[in-house]
């Protein structure tokens, strides 16, 4: 009998930073304590049920987004056939509307965009709240989302889960020297070369176009200096554009192999995201997942601040945090003071591999969402928050 039944519209194959989350904390959860309902939107998905162990049902639609009828037939049809004792829905809006209609207990996942966008929507927001003050608890992947929802409910905010994304430290390593040559080899680069690294999905949030600006400002002072831009997305043709056109010392790989990921990451110099915040704060950085797997490899980070970015990024610990992320001065300056400065680099680098590995392994997180979850789902005896 499944304890939980997680309903999402986010889940590989698919990729994203919300999939992520979702399967590194469910698949490490103890077999049987939950069911994963989903929507049969990737080619990939059958083969990607068979070859896991988690639970995985997917409904026909290609989209669990919108509080439909048919929707939520589908859940009473999946509670009828599991029992669980609570339902977790994701996105909490629009999908959360559900939630009190519902013939089981709900609750909700919050990772940031899907609180902060309806949550300073007037009308948006009182359908929010809602959700949020119906359901039986709120699973929240950071402060930031916690914060957005305390903002919308004030102090009628359910109990609160709090898991932030993780990372999987076995999986991201530091790299020995002579592995770090081999790997900047096959990358087209050398061990002369001051490497920054940036990965994410190429839209206009993420601030690629800042860095490749900065990157101009610092190649004077840093002839060695190679920008290197990992992901796909709409925006890359408008970087490739403005790289070429200001002559950046910018390259970009497209999409790095899950399996490459780890390699690539560790054999840089510094990792940048310059993530920032768009359309009066209706749009922003969740977390920010990429910044944690570079500090697994044990590599320092500069982050742009939006949303929950500091919180992956300990400023003046593990890297800094650009507080005028549009300012491609302000992130050329703040490269600079780490580029020019081996020994500050690998002192912030050593920290974050330490920090991760104390408070962002996913096996820890896991073990904090299940202790947490079994006082609402019947799986254990626990009758308060861990």
């Amino acid at each position: 009998m499944a304890r939980h039944l997680l309903v999402t519209n986010d889940f590989p194959p698919k990729t994203g930073g919300i999939q992520v989350y979702l399967y590194e904390l469910w698949r490490r959860l103890e077999p049987g304590r939950g069911v994963v309902l989903t929507a049969n939107s990737h080619v990939d998905a059958q083969q990607f049920d068979t070859e896991n162990e988690l639970v995985i049902e997917r409904i026909s639609q290609e989209t669990l987004f919108f509080p439909t009828p048919r929707v939520l037939r589908a859940i009473e049809a999946a509670i009828e056939r599991h029992q669980p004792d609570l339902v977790l829905l994701d996105p909490a809006w629009p999908l959360g509307l559900l939630g009190p209609r519902l013939s089981r207990p709900y609750g909700v996942v919050l990772h940031g965009a899907e609180v902060a966008i309806p949550g300073r929507l007037p009308f948006v927001a009182s359908s929010l709240r809602y959700v949020l003050r119906r359901a039986s608890v709120a699973v929240c992947a950071g402060e930031y989302p916690e914060n957005e929802a305390r903002r919308v409910c004030a102090e009628q905010l359910p109990p609160v889960i709090q898991v932030p994304p993780g990372v999987d430290t076995e999986a991201f390593r530091p790299l020995t020297k002579r592995r770090r040559t081999t790997v900047r080899k096959s990358f087209g680069f050398s061990n002369d070369d001051l490497l920054v690294c940036s990965y994410s999905r190429l839209v206009p949030r993420k601030g690629m176009d800042t860095l490749i600006r900065a990157s101009v400002e610092l190649a004077h002072d840093f002839p060695q200096l190679r920008v290197v831009i990992g992901g796909s997305g709409r925006d890359r043709r408008r970087l490739e554009t403005l790289a070429k056109r200001i002559s950046a010392p910018v390259s970009f790989l497209g999409r790095v192999p899950d399996e490459r990921l780890s390699d690539w990451l560790a054999s840089s110099d510094l990792m940048v995201m310059d993530c920032r915040s768009r359309w009066l704060g209706l749009e922003q950085e969740g977390f920010g997942i990429v910044f944690l797997n570079a500090a697994a490899t044990g590599v320092a980070q500069v982050a742009g601040r939006s949303g929950g970015s500091h919180e992956a990024v300990r400023d003046g610990e593990t890297g800094y945090v650009v507080d005028k992320p549009r300012s491609a001065r302000e992130l050329a300056l703040t490269m600079a003071a780490l580029l020019g400065n081996a020994s500050l680099r690998e002192q912030f680098g050593q920290r974050a591999r330490e920090e991760v590995v104390e408070h962002f392994d996913w096996e820890l997180l896991a073990a904090s969402l299940s202790a947490n979850l079994s006082q609402f789902d019947g799986f254990g005896v626990a009758n308060r928050l861990a």
